[in-house]
């Protein structure tokens, strides 16, 4: 599972290959969670972030949306993603 970005304590993570919508994995103090890539809504079932750092996890994803469907796309095909920068 390879860690994309990690900023205030959060790490951002893709599987190899894994199943549609496209979406990442959010690690934060205990929780862990997974946030669709274009609509930035948790998938289903999956429990929410504290809100101060959903807040952060979604400012981020919409300043690397393109590069994060990219690093998507690189792991469906079972390619090492680029890491995407933290959030200043």
């Amino acid at each position: 599972m390879p860690m994309i970005s990690k900023f205030g304590g959060i790490t951002i993570h893709l599987y190899y290959n894994d199943h549609d919508p496209p979406h990442f994995h959010v690690i934060y103090a205990g929780f862990m969670t997974r946030i669709e890539i274009m609509t930035g809504e948790y998938v289903r079932g999956d429990d929410a972030l504290p809100a101060s750092k959903e807040k952060i996890v979604m400012k981020w994803l919409q300043l690397n949306k393109g590069d994060m469907m990219k690093a998507w796309n690189d792991c469906r095909r079972n390619e090492a993603p680029c890491r995407i920068p933290p959030l200043n």
